[in-house]
């Protein structure tokens, strides 16, 4: 029920730093039709290491980082600011 109302989630890819932050992009834009915020659009964003390991650089998981998402219009702005994020 959830999946219907927002759409099916786009591919991504990730730049990541040696067992750093992962800096993603969307690779397809979210549905149109779906009621999401970024409905449309292509997204990048930051996801950070949290856990045990985070510090070390072998985290097992990952949260979204706050403030990093970011809509656009192009696929490759996206990947452009993945990789700015990368190389910050």
């Amino acid at each position: 029920m959830l999946a219907e109302l927002q759409g099916r989630e786009p591919r991504w890819r990730y730049f990541q730093a040696r067992g750093g932050p992962m800096f993603f992009w969307t690779v397809e834009r979210y549905d149109a039709d779906a009621g999401h915020e970024h409905a449309g659009r292509y997204v990048s964003g930051a996801y950070e290491p949290v856990g045990p390991g985070a510090r070390s650089g072998r985290a097992g998981s990952f949260r979204l980082a706050p403030d990093s998402l970011s809509a656009h219009a192009l696929r490759r702005d996206a990947k452009a600011r993945a990789l700015r994020l990368l190389r910050a």
